[in-house]
């Protein structure tokens, strides 16, 4: 129990055991005891006091800052022994009389400016590091004109978003501008149909938000760093974006998506609704239930893994199922199905009749394209599930893992590109993928075929093998046949003896030869498959990096760690190591020696030499490995730096 829920208990029973007293006093016809004392807020207001206290108000904040009237008053007998019977009674207090300079509760269309009495004050902000503009940046949002012009108290107010009593830090989960919170936070008005008919606004805007991508993220696997209501919309700037400006919200995150599509022939469309006029349900620039372009990486495996499961291989109808099966997954878009929302025949527009030629050609590229990346697609996920079986397997498919990363990264790359709408140049980039899956196959078929032929060498060894025990087994029943007799059995002379010397010596070399072949035909194949399962490490895995001599300054070297892509670079404080899989979606990152930096090629993001963020959507820095120096050459360790 705290000092504070403590001292209320003590007061409680004081209380009562008082009240008692003045009871069995006055019935007895003494005077009132009820002597003159004074009472706090809390004594009156105990669950709004208990909110409080738990509040990041409430070393700072009291209350006739908000109310008015003052914190202690002090009581009349008549008061104090009304106090007393109400309490003893257990019920509400009689009216009291806080004085003239007490406001009670603030009206609605008050409470901004009564919060930005201390929030515009520099002098009180300070001290905890917040801004002082907020109260003037909520006059302009939509909410705050809405107020000021028009006196409307139903739109949000400061005690809204952030509570009254009980007001909490951000970064507390029970805070309702936790950004997991915020969405429910926005939901108590904008999820109230009658509410937003009232302001000709849809009612269904948070349902619609929960089911995108980013509510998917966002609610379901609690991502920090995927948007909400505020990070579009702004938080006491509260305002919709035009369509002129979403792109450039959408921007902030997507910044390389941002630089395809002002480059393309749809960047130079003033009027277009760019981001939400394609990703938008159904083509509504207005609808929040944003889809995805296409299902990550992990999404392709997973779907081509169940469908070579269920199909066992079958060849001729894998890609045809594996596409049908994307076609059905929620939160993906196909860039022919896209088309249609401008180009179809339900073109929108008086004109639409003078443009029948060119929405025909713009549908037959965008079909091209959208098969394009179908297959692109479907390569990249058949040679990650055959690296993936494969690596379970008894050969080393390390070098190969790591190419796969590359096709990975070529994936996601690629659903970027597709916004500059560059026919030619998109499918360059698929032939690239295409490239990169063909050489990591043939790798593949050439291991597979090695193996192939080590399985069949084994052959002669198992036969010879066979043929030397049967030998064995042979002599075993000679030389029993001489020895070994039974009970009142005569014995018979020795089988040898029908061997000459020469014959026993051939017979006995030939045997030892044989049993030499057969135990390395044993182990040897044994100790050839064991060796590359201890060859993949792990975290006390140490691969070297080359000599140090000959390593100029801010020069790479590309190596693979752990069965990942990592580069060790010399810079000007000695050899680092880091991982190249990119913190944001896992694409490939690549050192540029003359900047000093990563650049990511999927969103644009970019690392310092120390690994750092520097730019673009990464929540963290790229995993530093250890590296030595051990004469003269350079090793890299497993085990990621903390």
């Amino acid at each position: 129990m705290t000092a504070s829920r403590i001292s209320r208990a003590r007061i409680g029973c004081g209380v009562r055991i008082g009240a008692l007293a003045a009871l069995l006093t006055a019935a007895a016809g003494a005077p009132a005891l009820g002597q003159p004392r004074t009472v706090a807020c809390p004594d009156c207001h105990p669950t709004q006091a208990e909110q409080f206290h738990g509040s990041v108000h409430r070393e700072a904040v009291h209350c006739p800052q908000c109310h008015g009237g003052q914190d202690v008053y002090e009581l009349t007998a008549e008061q104090n022994q009304a106090l007393l019977l109400s309490r003893a009674a257990d019920t509400q207090p009689a009216p009291f009389d806080h004085g003239a300079a007490f406001r009670g509760k603030p009206a609605r269309v008050t409470v901004p400016e009564l919060c930005g009495t201390c929030h515009e004050d520099v002098e009180k902000m300070n001290p905890y590091g917040l801004r002082t503009d907020q109260l003037r940046a909520y006059w302009l949002s939509g909410h705050g004109k809405r107020l000021k012009l028009h006196g409307d108290d139903r739109v949000a107010v400061c005690i809204d978003c952030h509570g009254i009593h009980d007001i909490l830090s951000k970064a507390d989960t029970r805070s309702r501008t936790h950004f997991s919170n915020v969405p429910a936070t926005c939901g108590h008005c904008h999820a109230d149909r009658a509410l937003m008919s009232a302001f000709d606004l849809p009612g269904d805007i948070v349902d619609q938000y929960r089911h995108s991508v980013h509510g998917r993220n966002l609610l379901e696997k609690g991502d920090a760093g995927s948007p909400n209501c505020a990070t579009c919309h702004g938080s006491h700037a509260a305002a919709p974006p035009g369509f002129a400006q979403v792109g450039h919200v959408c921007g902030k995150c997507h910044q390389q998506v941002e630089e395809y599509v002002l480059s393309s022939v749809h960047g130079r469309i003033a009027v277009m609704a760019r981001c939400t006029g394609c990703h938008g349900k159904g083509g509504n620039p207005r609808n929040h239930q944003i889809e995805d372009a296409a299902p990550p990486p992990e999404t392709l495996l997973q779907t081509y893994t169940q469908t070579w499961d269920e199909l066992k291989g079958n060849a001729e109808r894998l890609q045809s199922t594996f596409d049908a099966r994307l076609d059905t997954l929620t939160g993906s878009l196909r860039p022919d199905s896209v088309c249609h929302y401008c180009h179809g025949p339900d073109r929108p527009g008086p004109h639409a009749e003078f443009f029948v030629t060119s929405d025909r050609i713009v549908l037959e590229r965008g079909a091209e394209l959208s098969n394009a990346l179908r297959n692109a697609q479907f390569d990249y996920a058949e040679t990650a599930d055959r690296v993936a079986r494969m690596s379970h397997g008894v050969l080393l498919v390390r070098d190969e893992a790591v190419r796969a990363e590359d096709a990975k990264t070529e994936v996601v790359a690629l659903y970027a590109f597709m916004h500059t709408f560059n026919q030619p140049e998109i499918l360059k980039r698929v032939e690239k993928l295409q490239a990169i899956c063909g050489d990591v196959n043939a790798s593949l078929d050439h291991k597979q075929t090695g193996l192939t032929w080590r399985n069949r060498s084994l052959i002669p060894v198992w036969a010879f093998a066979a043929l030397f025990f049967i030998l064995m087994y042979r002599k075993y029943l000679l030389l029993k046949q001489a020895y070994v007799r039974e009970p009142g059995q005569p014995a018979a002379p020795p089988a040898e003896a029908a061997f000459s010397p020469a014959r026993r010596r051939l017979l006995d070399m030939t045997l030892r030869v044989m049993g030499a072949g057969a135990m390395l035909g044993l182990f040897w194949p044994a100790a050839v498959y064991i060796l590359p399962a201890r060859k993949r490490g792990g975290a006390s895995e140490r691969v070297s990096a080359g000599k140090e001599e000959g390593w100029k300054l801010w020069e790479e070297r590309r190596l693979a760690v752990a069965g990942q892509p990592a580069a060790v670079i010399r810079t000007d404080r000695g050899f680092r190591g880091f991982s190249l899989v990119c913190t944001h979606l896992g694409c490939i990152v690549h050192w540029n020696e003359a900047t000093h930096e990563f650049a990511c090629p999927c969103h644009g993001a970019v690392f310092g030499a120390a690994g750092q963020v520097i730019s673009g959507p990464p929540p963290k820095a790229l995993p530093e490995y250890t590296v030595t120096e051990i004469q003269g050459e350079v090793v890299v360790t497993g085990a990621q730096k903390s």
